[in-house]
């Protein structure tokens, strides 16, 4: 058996692309939350620096402008540990207080490069003119947003790495599992094909896709194992049944080879033959119609059929057959009653029905066919008083071939019953035997979709 590689399986590969599409949506956010997160503290910066500028004009027009070094040197103070730049010159250009060297001067903001603890950082500083005619330059050391920025870098990569660690570790194990699961399915199909057909796909119980499938795939082998012991069976069945007539047909030749001295004696036997392979010939056909049905194969498109009408024909057809033998056939059947069904089955399934009733019942036996609405739909009924079915052999008189010891001597090949039953289950209908006291009474029940009843 090929095993397959977790690596190379589709749910891993399924794992992964949605680990893409994750990864990829980290990404957009981290891009989204990064710009914003950037935007907001250099605005955040603007703002601080005019509230300073704003704080050093009110306390210079409190103390006046001479003290305008000294409140500069005092906020340097208080805000060493943000490393903030002051410059403060005057309209001349000469420095008058500040912790970098003197700047051209100009008004807004701009970035530039000072030296700020040995190093040459870009800051961005805001230029102001005071009213006394004043340069003021004020700005932020920029490692405070730097760092912050280098922090949403980190915790974004963090996120992805464990992101795409944790994809490839799930793809993994839901890989395994699958694969347990699929492993399970091949080593069955191999076990079938090795000839096992009792080998069924195992089930967890949790109702997933995988227990569906497999509930699926054993009802299929369910009925593959019911397809091929019938196969068997009916092979026997052929070579058991077939064997008495096909050997008759040989002596009945042989005989006529050799000892026919007329031609009234040789065409006697070949009249006897004829008879023999036409009986051949309707078990034939019968098997194969048998074998039609339960594949699935339909002569004819479904169709709304007037029940009530096809069995009052098919009474009348046999009526004089019965009579012939001493019997005599009852109809009771509802009017305006409908099947959704193929009319030459459901035809087939009641000659099938009377003709075997018909040749098992004795000389003044009653057959009836009844017909009527019942609540889950239209059951069909074929009763006589003839000997019956005892209750362990109702299910083997449905089986090709089978006949009871009693009925050895009658005509008939075994297989009447085994095609109602095909017929009834292409119907999805119900087969039931049951004693009719005395006699045995078949009835079919059609239910659901298939069943329609249409009132006069």
């Amino acid at each position: 058996m090929i095993r397959a590689r977790p690596l190379h399986t589709s749910s891993f590969q399924l794992a992964l692309l949605y680990a893409g599409l994750f990864t990829a949506s980290i990404l957009v956010l981290f891009a989204l939350t990064y710009w914003t997160a950037a935007d907001y503290a250099a605005k955040d910066e603007a703002d601080e620096v005019d509230v300073e500028f704003t704080a050093i004009q009110d306390e210079a027009h409190l103390a006046g402008d001479t003290r305008l070094p000294q409140i500069i040197d005092n906020h340097l103070q208080q805000r060493s540990a943000e490393h903030a730049i002051y410059l403060l010159e005057d309209p001349e250009g000469h420095k008058l207080a500040g912790n970098i060297p003197s700047q051209p001067t100009w008004l807004g903001t701009r970035q530039i490069k000072v030296m700020l603890d040995g190093k040459m950082p870009d800051v961005r500083a805001h230029g102001y003119r005071l009213a006394n005619g004043d340069f003021l330059l004020i700005g932020q050391d920029p490692r405070s947003l730097q760092q912050m920025k280098r922090l949403i870098v980190r915790a974004f990569s963090v996120n992805v790495v464990v992101t795409l660690l944790l994809a490839v570790l799930g793809g993994v194990i839901i890989s395994n599992r699958a694969l347990k699961r699929v492993d399970a399915v091949s080593r069955t199909t191999q076990a079938i094909v090795a000839g096992d057909l009792s080998r069924r796909i195992p089930s967890r119980g949790t109702d997933d896709e995988f227990d569906r499938l497999a509930s699926s795939v054993n009802a299929m082998l369910d009925r593959i194992e019911d397809l091929m012991r019938s196969m068997r069976q009916v092979s026997n069945d052929i070579a058991h049944d077939l064997r008495t007539p096909l050997t008759r047909l040989r002596q009945r030749l042989e005989r006529a080879r050799e000892r026919a001295s007329s031609i009234e004696e040789l065409r006697e036997i070949v009249e006897g033959s004829i008879t023999q392979v036409d009986t051949i010939l309707e078990t034939f056909g019968a098997l194969l119609r048998i074998a039609q049905i339960e594949a699935g194969g339909r002569a004819n498109a479904l169709e709304t059929i007037d029940v009530s009408s096809l069995l009052k024909s098919v009474v009348e057809d046999f009526s004089p057959a019965a009579e012939d033998r001493g019997q005599r056939i009852a109809a009771d059947v509802a009017p305006h009653l409908q099947l959704s069904g193929d009319r030459e089955l459901l035809t087939q399934m009641v000659a099938n029905l009377l003709d075997n009733a018909i040749r098992h019942s004795p000389a003044g036996a009653e057959i009836s066919v009844a017909a009527h609405a019942a609540e889950s739909g239209v059951e069909i009924a074929v009763a006589d008083t003839g000997p019956g079915v005892p209750l362990t052999e109702r299910e083997n008189v449905l089986r090709p071939f089978y006949r009871l010891e009693s009925s050895r001597t009658t005509p008939g090949n075994g297989l009447g019953l085994n095609l109602v039953a095909a017929i009834a289950k292409q119907h999805h209908a119900h087969l039931s035997l049951s004693d009719n006291a005395p006699g045995l009474r078949v009835a079919v029940l059609f239910g659901g979709k298939a069943a329609l009843e249409k009132a006069p």
